[in-house]
């Protein structure tokens, strides 16, 4: 078998060098080219056998990258290629560094049989062992099909290049019920984006997040100015998580989480008086204020990914209750429970600012204090309720008139009144957010 230099690699590792700061690429493993198998033993091979590995800065942290290479036999993996990405991995858990991935794969190279599955099953293993200890990002550059498809999935940050990459577990050609003329069958993600804004977003995840659950996230400096600052307007972001979210960052700016999955609920990371932070928010969407099963899904993988990585919590409540549709009746209480679940097991510093109005049982699992919220703060005009305030009105006095409302608001589901049973730590005007936001964030500095 004679092995070719491959001299076709400019395109993907011209990604990685656009990735990484400049002059900081090293690559490693690219003389590595397949080997006679049982099955395969071709004329001749390229080398680095589709995969493109080594290691470079961010902002001038270490990270680790693999990059497949679909001008190189195919991009396919086989038993080399994957051998070269596990390695990549266990660098990457031996120096406490993040993985970055560029997934352009067009399956399993048949020829050579079991070799290659056995490498994607340790490659699995090494995701897996990984999920515990640094972040994972890919960028969907190409084709992420069948076994692929999975590893994108046991990353944390999955972010698909625009018109280019396509997520799926079988070929459309083979998928009897096809899902309109979407390019890729649904999967989690945390987007589709022009490769410029794909750098751009991984480049702050990777400055945002510590490099390894073994550390704790970095706090920037922040002026006094900042730190006071007065979030004048923010009542009317009502509803909308996103406006609320860039009055309440540091610098107005936040890095989104799956922004392309439902957006009933808008997950991100902000920065608070220099602390990272984590975000859960509710969002109004085509005029509901309502949870639903994908919505909760999506806040506890963010809760999930918070508590791993030592990085406080808030959640913005304003919710009038669950969805009413049948996808929701099915799927929303395993989806429920999940988030319940990952609330109560995390440890971190966790807040909830109570902005708008909640019905039902929904106060109980969006981050209330019986949950374990270490403080809630409410605006002014908040409110929370068992039913819709006149329901209650109606049941408790036999009739309803807007005084009797008003009774029932003032002594049962106001801001005050949930004060007063000691559910809310305090009552706040919304410009005054970030300012007890900052302070309540500041009590955990020792728990560091």
């Amino acid at each position: 078998m004679k092995v070719i230099a491959s001299d076709e690699r400019t395109a993907v590792i011209s990604k990685v060098i656009e990735l990484l700061d400049p002059g900081s690429f090293m690559e490693m493993g690219e003389r590595v080219s397949a080997r006679y198998t049982e099955f395969y033993h071709p004329d001749s091979v390229l080398e680095s056998d589709g995969v493109v590995t080594g290691y470079g800065t961010i902002n001038g942290s270490l990270v680790f990258v693999y990059a497949q290479d679909n001008e190189v036999m195919g991009g396919t993996f086989g038993e080399q290629h994957g051998r070269k990405i596990v390695d990549i991995y266990e660098h990457a858990l031996k120096a406490n560094a993040p993985v970055i991935g560029l997934l352009d794969c067009a399956g399993f190279r048949i020829e050579e049989g079991l070799d290659g599955l056995y490498q994607f099953a340790k490659l699995y293993r090494k995701q897996t062992e990984a999920s515990k200890l640094i972040p994972q990002i890919v960028a969907v550059i190409g084709q992420c099909g069948g076994g692929m498809s999975i590893a994108a999935q046991l990353a944390d940050f999955v972010y698909i290049e625009k018109d280019k990459g396509s997520i799926f577990v079988n070929p459309q050609a083979v998928v009897t019920n096809a899902i309109g003329d979407n390019p890729y069958v649904e999967a989690t993600d945390d987007g589709t984006f022009e490769w410029a804004e794909i750098v751009s977003n991984i480049r702050r995840v990777v400055d945002i997040l510590p490099s390894s659950s073994k550390f704790t996230p970095d706090i920037l400096d922040v002026s006094d100015a900042d730190l006071n600052r007065s979030c004048d307007g923010i009542e009317d972001c009502l509803g909308d998580a996103r406006g609320m979210l860039a009055e309440l960052s540091d610098d107005g700016s936040f890095i989104e989480c799956r922004s392309d999955v439902d957006q009933s609920m808008v997950t991100a990371f902000i920065r608070l008086g220099g602390m990272p932070v984590g975000v859960v928010a509710c969002n109004e969407y085509e005029g509901k204020k309502r949870l639903t099963a994908a919505g909760c899904n999506k806040a506890a993988k963010m809760i999930e990914l918070c508590t791993r990585f030592h990085i406080p919590l808030l959640t913005i409540t304003d919710t009038d209750g669950y969805n009413t549709d049948s996808a929701t009746e099915k799927f929303l209480p395993g989806a429920a429970e999940r988030m319940v679940r990952a609330l109560t097991a995390s440890d971190v510093p966790k807040i909830n600012l109570v902005t708008g109005s909640i019905v039902g049982s929904a106060y109980s699992m969006m981050n209330s204090k019986g949950i374990g919220a270490d403080y809630v703060f409410m605006w002014e005009d908040a409110n929370v309720s068992i039913v819709e305030p006149r329901q209650a009105t109606e049941v408790i006095f036999g009739k309803w008139s807007s005084d009797l409302e008003k009774q029932f608001r003032d002594t049962q589901s106001s801001a005050v009144a949930l004060a007063r049973h000691g559910f809310a730590d305090k009552v706040i005007a919304p410009e005054d957010s970030r300012k007890y936001l900052i302070g309540a964030l500041q009590t955990f500095v020792n728990s560091r």
